[in-house]
């Protein structure tokens, strides 16, 4: 199937949101007659408008991730629970997962168009304003309440980074932990993991809550094909694949005050021969962590006035060991990229009257140190070294208005500066109609940006030449959605198109190959995603999401690489409160995807379960599978990699033990 939307696009776009209102409303009963109304509580976000909204009413394109569904099935880490949401892809490279929204992940663009937040805060990293959606992020999934994904341009909010999606993970607090948790798991390819939690809580005195986590794994034996020959072990790699992590979480909330503190490092041993390395040395490998410490508190000045103010401290850190040549002289390579950033946000909620609230806020960000550095150790020979520091600040605004009984409007705007290019404007401009109490309209308009790397206005490095003029990527989006209920079943569609300028991309510049990040494309995206879910009582629930999109460089029509047309994904979820046995069954399909040399991945049809048995009051055992029908794919390579394909896991089970007192009363 091809989609082509020309010269009527937003047309043919509109026609579909329409056609499918008339039949969800043809379809439903009357809401009055509604009688699982009980089922449908409605979940409240913080991650659209940096606020508690009522998911109907957010100004955005919102799925949840529940604690629920991320226990039943058993999520390892933020990216396993991602490739169960509408319109989101991931892929592995065998080092770090990227995570592609609506078609749009090119391969090697280091996650920086999608924004990560823990709890609001922005965790993009400083140097490469990179995501971390893998065990490199060393988020727990023990500790969230809930992942808030919500879709399409969040500049006007959160500013840089924010360009296809904002992933907010909501952490649990204190006074929803069980005093002392203990988990673990083993399985899949010689993998060992242990996770431990202890939190306090009690009226009148602070409230906290402490966790980590270990992790070991020896990873897959694995063949790539381009390298078999007998110089490069017929392509085949052994223990060359594994992993060692370890994570920190705390929180501490006293007197309308906030504390959280995150430290992790992951150690990734690289089995691809990545950048020219020597295939299947178990020496070249990266070390990954990002730190932060933020201090938050809000404070209600009246009953018509909100203050809220954090200040924090983040530190990324990047390390990558490469070694080169044969076994008896080798070189090892050393990449570093390190940056700090210190800053504070103060954001005021004031509701002027019945039905109306203006959000404005500030922010002042310094990177004081970015470090890029690049050295051969020994003998020592220095290839790049590129310090540098920078800043941004910048102020928002956003009035949302009632217009009568049943149209909320919502307008704002954030204004970014940076040095070395003009002031950004991101606005946005959307409109939620209640037609009826089962029945939601929301039509959405926004634009968003990226600010341009110091890796890409400033490294320079063998035929790599720096590109201090680079300006930033900018996207703009317009989407429908409508979402019915009818009984115990809920009903979303939704249309939308994106137009992206100024894309970053890493070009050849002139006829003997030197290499620059370059302004260099505009790309077209465009598709159509629906949604069903059913829920019952008894804590069962099943969500079919199925998305169909088209992006394409707007110049010559050529579709993007890494792009599937087609996204599908069915979870099945049993999680009663006080059930003995829990249940998660997933079925994803993932079309084929066009790679760099212009091959075709296979499609990937993927099912994974999990069930968990309660024993006793406070321990649970449970059995995961992974691939259960061990399907066989690969996923684009990028250009640092020989293979056109990277190979991803086959079946793997994994068993687990958690003991977890239920909470009481």
């Amino acid at each position: 199937m091809v989609i082509r939307i020309d010269a009527s696009r937003a047309v043919v776009v509109g026609a579909a949101v329409l056609a499918t209102t008339a039949m969800l409303v043809a379809a439903s009963v009357r809401a009055d007659e509604d009688p699982f109304s009980v089922l449908h509580e409605e979940q409240t976000i913080t991650g659209a408008s940096k606020r508690p909204q009522p998911l109907s009413e957010t100004p955005s394109a919102v799925t949840v991730i529940t604690a629920d569904e991320i226990r039943a099935h058993g999520y390892h880490t933020l990216a396993d629970a991602l490739r169960w949401v509408r319109g989101v892809f991931v892929t592995y490279d065998r080092n770090y997962s990227y995570v592609g929204v609506r078609g749009l992940q090119r391969p090697g663009d280091y996650n920086n168009k999608v924004l990560l937040a823990i709890d609001g805060h922005s965790l993009n990293g400083s140097v490469y304003e990179d995501g971390l959606f893998g065990s490199e992020l060393g988020l727990d999934m023990e500790t969230v309440e809930r992942i808030e994904v919500v879709r399409g341009p969040g500049s006007a909010i959160y500013g840089s980074n924010a360009v296809l999606a904002v992933v907010n993970v909501v952490t649990r607090r204190a006074s929803r932990e069980s005093g002392v948790t203990v988990d673990g798991w083993t399985g899949g390819q010689r993998e060992g993991r242990a996770f431990g939690s202890i939190a306090s809580s009690h009226p009148g005195r602070p409230e906290w809550s402490l966790s980590g986590s270990w992790l070991q794994s020896r990873g897959a034996d694995l063949y790539f094909p381009e390298y078999d020959d007998p110089l490069t072990h017929r392509g085949r790699t052994e223990n060359a694949d594994g992993e060692q992590a370890y994570g920190l979480l705390g929180n501490a909330d006293w007197h309308g005050l906030h504390l959280t503190a995150k430290f992790n490092e992951r150690m990734k041993r690289i089995p691809t021969g990545a950048f020219n390395t020597t295939f299947g040395d178990r020496r070249s490998r990266t070390y990954d962590g990002h730190d932060f410490v933020e201090l938050s508190g809000s404070r209600e000045l009246s009953p018509a006035f909100e203050l809220n103010g954090r200040v924090y401290w983040d530190g990324s850190r990047y390390r990558g060991y490469y070694v080169y040549g044969p076994d008896t002289a080798t070189v090892v390579n050393h990449d570093r990229g390190d940056g700090d950033a210190v800053g504070s946000e103060w954001r005021a909620h004031w509701s002027p009257g019945a039905g109306h609230v203006v959000t404005f806020g500030a922010v002042g960000e310094l990177h004081p140190r970015l470090i890029l550095q690049n050295y051969d150790i020994d003998p020592f020979n220095m290839l790049a070294n590129v310090r540098g520091h920078s800043g941004v600040v910048a102020g928002y605004a956003e009035d949302e208005r009632r217009l009568g009984s049943r149209a909320i409007l919502t307008a704002g705007g954030r204004v970014d500066r940076y040095s070395g290019f003009d002031p950004v404007f991101s606005p946005r401009l959307d409109l939620v109609v209640h037609a009826t109490p089962r029945l939601t309209w929301k039509l959405l308009a926004g634009s968003a940006f990226r600010a341009p790397s110091i890796n890409e206005t400033d490294y320079s490095f063998t035929d790599q030449i720096p590109n201090p003029n680079l300006g930033p990527e900018r996207v703009t989006t317009v989407e429908s959605e409508v979402a019915r209920v009818a009984g115990p079943l809920t009903m979303l569609v939704s249309g939308y198109q994106s137009f992206v300028r100024g894309l970053i991309d890493l070009a050849e510049i002139d006829t003997v190959g030197t290499l620059q990040y370059t302004n260099r494309e505009r790309v077209r995206s465009q598709g159509i995603e629906g949604e069903l879910a059913w829920v019952r009582r008894g804590g069962t629930r099943v969500r079919l999401a199925v998305a169909c999109q088209r992006s394409v460089v707007k110049e010559t029509e050529a579709e993007l690489t890494n792009s599937p047309r087609w996204n599908a994904q069915l979870a099945w979820t049993h999680a009663p409160s006080e059930g003995r046995v829990t249940l998660g069954l997933g079925l994803r399909h993932l079309s084929s995807r066009i790679t760099l040399a212009g091959n075709r991945t296979a499609a990937a049809d993927i099912a994974d379960a999990r069930i968990g048995l309660r024993i006793g009051r406070d321990v649970v055992a449970g059995l995961e599978g992974r691939n259960l029908f061990d399907d066989r794919y690969g996923d684009p390579g990028s250009e640092e990699h020989l293979e056109d394909q990277i190979v991803q896991d086959g079946r793997a089970l994994f068993a687990t033990l958690t003991y977890r007192p239920v909470l009481r009363p």
